[in-house]
């Protein structure tokens, strides 16, 4: 072997130990191969350095994979890199494969290398698992949008404390409020007043039993001060831990139902109160007009028979002729009263109002009664004449008056005394009736001018009444715009006394 043969030998060596130590960069000198004669050590060179140069190229690869440069260029026609460009072309599809999962495509499936493998796809799994569950929160969020924004019924969102959180656009109509009201307004001042109590209560009752909703029927205080009635039914909010964060309130405008069930009532009370007259009519007819009209007709009889005798006793006749006479005033006075209490049962009673002298109409009145008093030896006078004007019914003034003056005299025992009295205090007049009668027990003066019960007694001569006249004195003189009233001692008698005013 010659020293150019020895020399390349050790420059081989070199380049062997440079690519056993690792080197990324190997100095080849192979100067002085050409002149080499040897085929063998030739080839050797040529591999050594060919083994090199692929050295360095997959050094250079394997670095840009170990820095993430996935698309760097592979080297060509290498054996030593083919292990690597099949790493290469894998890791290239792995991240492809995640580059799709990221643009949210969970049908991958990884098969780069087993654990690693087996890690990423149970990642996307979760996220599969996720995808499916955030549809449904979209899903469910988009249709309580829905109907958060379309409900015909008002919703709002409060916290704990009752602080407003949100509100539905029907909710703000409602409540003639607006959005600035989140966060600075309570629930609780919307609700009137006197139902708080039972909006607490609710609230009360849907935590301590545990219920899913609790409803009631609440007035609504708008911020404009108008109120309505709602009916509201309040559930839980829940935070994802399924602890309670609030309330969900879903308000109904009930106002045209309450309405409608007042008018309900109405009817039913006017059907029943309609019914009471109906009754009290018929009693009435059956019984006290019944009565005076038997009378009538025995007496009557009585009559005919006495005068069809040839010796006619005019003394008998005079006596049944005056019974006649006071059995059809009394019976006159009964059916007046009966009609005009149907009359004002009906609203039928219309106020006609004239320029009259009050003086005028108690003097007659008074003495229209004179006769049935001097019938019970009473004296009934008047005691206050004067000048009395007045702008009022005079008609229905007659019928107070006439109604209150016969109960006196009904009651009044013989040789008694009736005073009437009218008195004016700057714009109202009162007139009073003042009897020596039985007067009236202390448990029953209050309910003397109800008309809703017959509480007819007996005169003391045993008369007879509907038990109407003095509910007629009470809707009249209401009617009039004056106010009635009864004093009384059991025993000594009794004053009614009412008030007039002018009707404008």
């Amino acid at each position: 072997m010659n020293k150019t043969e020895s020399d390349v030998i050790l420059k081989l060596s070199n380049i062997a130990d440079q690519l056993l130590s690792g080197k990324r960069k190997i100095k080849i000198e192979l100067e002085g191969i050409e002149d080499i004669e040897d085929e063998g050590i030739k080839s050797l060179a040529e591999k050594i350095k060919t083994t090199a140069e692929q050295y360095m190229d997959c050094y250079g690869f394997i670095i840009d994979l170990s820095y993430g440069k996935l698309y760097t260029e592979s080297p060509r026609a290498n054996a030593f890199a083919n292990p690597f460009k099949q790493l290469h072309s894998a890791l290239r599809h792995l991240t492809w494969q995640i580059q799709q999962i990221a643009d949210g495509d969970y049908d991958q499936r990884v098969t780069f290398s087993g654990d690693f493998s087996e890690s990423i796809n149970k990642m996307i799994l979760a996220l599969r698992e996720r995808q499916v569950l955030t549809e449904r929160i979209l899903e469910d969020e988009n249709l309580f949008r829905s109907i958060f924004s379309t409900s015909p019924d008002g919703i709002i969102l409060c916290d704990l404390s009752l602080c407003i959180l949100n509100a539905s656009n029907t909710a703000y109509r409602m409540c003639h409020a607006a959005e600035e009201i989140k966060g600075k307004l309570q629930y609780l001042d919307f609700i009137h007043p006197e139902d708080i109590s039972v909006f607490k209560w609710l609230i009360s009752t849907l935590l301590a039993e545990s219920n899913d909703t609790a409803s009631g029927e609440i007035r609504v205080v708008k911020l404009n001060g108008d109120i309505f009635w709602s009916e509201q039914n309040i559930s839980m909010l829940l935070d994802s831990n399924s602890d309670p964060k609030g309330y969900i309130i879903v308000i109904r405008d009930i106002s045209e139902r309450k309405a409608a069930e007042a008018q309900l009532l109405q009817y039913t009370d006017d059907l029943n109160e309609s019914n009471r007259t109906k009754d009290k009519m018929f009693s009435i007819i059956s019984h006290d007009l019944k009565s005076p009209f038997s009378a009538l007709l025995g007496t009557s009889e009585m009559l005919v028979r006495e005068s069809a005798k040839e010796n006619l006793n005019i003394e008998k006749i005079g006596k049944l002729s005056r019974i006649i006479n006071d059995s059809a005033n009394r019976t006159f006075g009964l059916l007046n009263n009966l009609l005009e209490w149907a009359r004002l049962q009906s609203d039928k009673i219309v106020i006609n109002p004239e320029k009259i002298n009050l003086d005028d109409i108690v003097v007659e009145n008074v003495n229209i009664s004179i006769t049935a008093a001097m019938s019970k030896n009473i004296n009934l006078q008047y005691t206050t004449p004067g000048f009395y004007p007045i702008v009022s019914d005079k008609a229905v003034i007659n019928t107070i008056l006439r109604n209150l003056i016969s109960n006196a005299i009904k009651y009044t025992p013989q040789n008694g005394e009736i005073t009437v009295s009218l008195i004016q205090i700057e714009d109202i007049y009162m007139i009073a009736v003042r009897d020596s009668g039985i007067g009236i027990p202390e448990d029953k003066v209050n309910m003397m001018f109800q008309s809703d019960t017959i509480q007819s007694t007996p005169g003391t001569a045993n008369e007879k009444g509907t038990g109407l006249g003095l509910g007629l004195c009470k809707d009249f003189v209401t009617k009039l715009g004056g106010d009635i009233w009864v004093e009384s001692v059991y025993g000594q008698g009794a004053t009614f006394s009412f008030t007039l005013k002018n009707i404008q």
